[in-house]
């Protein structure tokens, strides 16, 4: 099997993706969170402050991300990035449901 045969597969699947996006009127937005113990902050600010007021070190999460910063690793904040699809007034984070459920509007049964 060629190598390069999957970048162009998916490739192809991303432009095919974004057509339907652009057809249904789908819009992607990717928002990253940060997590603290058990909480989960948009804002690394806010997760590093309230490490910060519970004094607590590092565990063993292991940060996601290239851009993790010294106070991420400190504290042992992780990041994960999410993109959220929306048609309409829904939100998915799956982009096949999203253009599943603009299917389901435009040729209801």
């Amino acid at each position: 099997m060629d190598p390069t045969d999957g970048a162009e597969a998916s490739t192809v699947s991303s432009l095919e993706a974004g057509n339907e996006m652009a057809k249904y009127g789908i819009t992607c937005v990717s928002v990253d969170y940060f997590h603290f113990g058990s909480f989960r902050y948009t804002n690394l600010k806010d997760a590093v402050a309230e490490a910060k007021r519970r004094k607590i070190p590092k565990d063993s999460a292991q940060v996601i991300g290239p851009e993790s910063s010294e106070e991420m690793l400190q504290f042992g904040i992780t990041r994960s990035p999410v993109d959220y699809f929306y048609y309409r007034n829904f939100r998915y984070t799956n982009l096949k449901d999203a253009i599943a459920g603009a299917k389901r509007d435009q040729f209801p049964e």
